[in-house]
C-alpha cells in the first residue's frame, strides 16, 4: 500500500470556503475510487490556516488512477484558490495497518 502526508496551507480567512471545496473532493474520491482506502483531511490546532491530508491507496496503479482521475480534474481548480502556496507531499510505503 502507499500512503501519502499533503500538508496544505490556505490563505488567511479562507478555511471554511476551502473546506466546503475540499469536502466535494473528497466525496468523489470516496465514491469514485475502489483503490483508496483512506482519503481524510486534517485542520491543524496548533498552526492556522494549516491542513494535512493523509491518503492510502491500495498500490500504485490506485494511486495514480486517483491522479489521472475527471473528478480530481474537475476538483483540483475549486480549492487551489485557497491554497497559500504549493501542497507539500511525502510518499510512503505503508508496512503495517487496521483497515
Amino acid at each position: 500500500m502507499i500512503g501519502l502526508m499533503v500538508e496544505l496551507a490556505v490563505t488567511p480567512d479562507s478555511g471554511a470556503a476551502f473546506e466546503r471545496a475540499f469536502a466535494v473532493q473528497a466525496a468523489a474520491v470516496k465514491a469514485n475510487e475502489p483503490g483508496n482506502r483512506l482519503y481524510e483531511l486534517f485542520k491543524s490546532t496548533t498552526l492556522s490556516d494549516s491542513y494535512t491530508l493523509v491518503e492510502i491507496y491500495e498500490d500504485d496503479a490506485a494511486f495514480q488512477a486517483h491522479r489521472a482521475s475527471p473528478h480530481m480534474a474537475a476538483n483540483r481548480p475549486l480549492t487551489a484558490p485557497f491554497l497559500a502556496g504549493p501542497p507539500a507531499m511525502q510518499v510512503f510505503e505503508v508496512i503495517a495497518h487496521r483497515l
